[in-house]
């Protein structure tokens, strides 16, 4: 039986069309996975579903109770994870007939995300979940709602299938765009040849005297007539055509190290026997690790292991921890409410940014932020752009060592790639917190984990330090593997480490 169904509806808001959606379905078990750019009108559609938006034009028919859980507020619920968490596990134990989660993953941690996965694969009902984490949507989807250029479209399969089925059509729109292009040029050449040639017919030839082309003149006319008849026809004929349009290319970023400030020396974060307290609680015992230079080190753990302390404890200078004098500090925590919202987006951007304008523009639209954006207020923003707009601040600002706190949460698709595209191409430094596992396997080269009140290296042992009576042993042993002809690289790095956290 059909539980939700969606026909000719269309979604306008201040006069200005959201969305078309011709014909939604769901029903049984199904998961229905909703995919979409920020502020596309996702959570418009749940909210409709729900009975909360009336404003629309269509028919909408909903069979059997259901609960709208919304997605966490990146200024208000400071809590994250445990908010979302209690949220979630309210809504699944009042057992409705359709479960709706807007950005249920936002906030949680691997566990926490693994756990939902298994729990909405044991709901007896039909769910309907917004979300941007492709892991998430690729291990519970089985149904998509997509929209793009305001156009709600089905397909019954998942994300995998459908992202195949996605780069075929554009693959397809390409090729169709492409050879259209070389037919319209092969016609405006013929077009020109045929308008050419009637004028030599016209003028007559070189070689005819006087005589001759008067004599002529009226079929030189007709001739070169019905060529120029022909040279019109053939360019209706290439306006009629239906023109291909060129699918969406995500353009290349590309960073240069003159772009940023010039980072001297060997270390940006030292962090030596650091002790890490909160309220109370000790989160990290005896914790040593550097950053260097070009890392993109990525933290990893629970909700509440302290993460986001740590970077505190970092950024405020706590003992045992020092950020290098040469790094300019780019720090991205996600309080969009610091954002002036009275300025527009293209004011506000040109203010923060390093870069030139059209390097600026060609890095806002690769996150989605394109010309259309420029003259917003960016109190009109929804809450997906402003997180965008805020993060932009902080990439493109002048800065060398880059600090982001859950820069993937309420992103979408585009932006989450674009930002992947980003950090690998930035020439500085960069520390980050996320709970997306496709985007840290893009971009960290390294990852440190919260475990048991230490931070683990998974491809080297636990980051701590050795006594101080060790050095001679670990320079021994270090210079013994470095002339060894199959020394183990990792066990290299390990010796590495602990030397240079003795030493400084």
């Amino acid at each position: 039986m059909t539980q939700i169904k969606l026909k000719n509806l269309t979604k306008t808001v201040a006069g200005q069309p959201l969305f078309e959606a011709p014909e939604l379905t769901a029903s049984g078990n199904e998961i229905v996975g909703i995919t979409g750019t920020n502020g596309s009108g996702k959570t418009t559609l749940l909210r409709i579903i729900a009975g909360q938006d009336t404003d629309f034009n269509g028919t909408r028919t909903v069979q059997g109770s259901l609960i709208l859980v919304n997605q966490v507020n990146p200024i208000t619920d400071k809590s994250g994870g445990q908010e979302t968490m209690a949220k979630i596990r309210e809504a699944i134990s009042t057992n409705p007939d359709i479960l709706m989660l807007d950005e249920p993953t936002a906030n949680l941690d691997e566990p926490h995300q693994e756990w939902l996965i298994d729990q909405l694969h044991r709901y007896h009902g039909l769910i309907l979940v917004i979300s941007h984490d492709h892991h998430f949507l690729t291990e519970t989807a089985n149904k998509i709602w997509a929209i793009e250029n305001q156009l709600y479209t089905q397909f019954d399969g998942n994300l995998e299938v459908f992202e195949q089925y996605q780069s075929e059509v554009k693959a397809n729109q390409l090729h169709e765009y492409k050879r259209q292009n070389r037919k319209e040029h092969d016609l405006k050449l013929a077009v020109q040849a045929r308008k050419e040639k009637a004028a030599r017919i016209r003028r007559g030839s070189k070689s005819m005297g006087c005589v001759e082309l008067a004599k002529t003149k009226t079929a030189r006319e007709q001739n070169a007539g019905k060529m120029e008849r022909g040279a019109r026809a053939m360019k209706e004929r290439a306006q009629r055509q239906t023109d291909a349009t060129k699918p969406f290319e995500r353009s290349a970023i590309k960073l240069m190290t003159t772009d940023f400030p010039t980072f001297s020396g060997k270390t940006v974060v030292n962090v030596n026997q650091f002790d890490l307290k909160a309220f109370g609680k000790k989160l990290l015992t005896n914790a040593t690790f550097q950053i260097k230079p070009g890392e993109r080190v990525a933290l990893i753990g629970p909700n509440g292991s302290g993460k986001t302390t740590l970077i505190n404890a970092i950024l405020t200078h706590q003992p045992h921890t020092q950020i290098s004098n040469h790094a300019a500090v780019g720090y991205f925590n996600q309080d969009i409410s610091q954002l002036p919202g009275d300025s527009s987006v293209w004011s506000f951007m040109r203010r923060a940014s390093v870069l030139d304008e059209d390097r600026t523009r060609q890095i806002m639209g690769a996150f989605g932020l394109n010309a259309r954006f420029y003259d917003r207020q960016i109190e009109e923003l929804s809450g997906g752009e402003k997180v965008k707009l805020q993060l932009l601040q902080i990439l493109l600002g002048n800065s060398n060592f880059l600090i982001l706190d859950e820069p993937t949460n309420f992103l979408d698709v585009q932006a989450l790639q674009a930002l992947a595209d980003y950090l690998n191409q930035y020439p500085g430094t960069v520390l980050l917190v996320s709970h997306d596992q496709d985007f840290r396997k893009q971009v960290a080269t390294r990852t440190l984990s919260f475990e048991n009140q230490n931070l683990i290296d998974p491809d080297m042992a636990t980051v701590h330090a050795a006594p101080a009576s060790d050095l001679p042993l670990l320079k021994l042993r270090y210079d013994q593997l470095m002339m060894a002809p199959d020394s183990d690289t990792k066990e290299l790095q390990k010796l590495r480490q602990q030397i240079d956290a003795l030493e400084n």
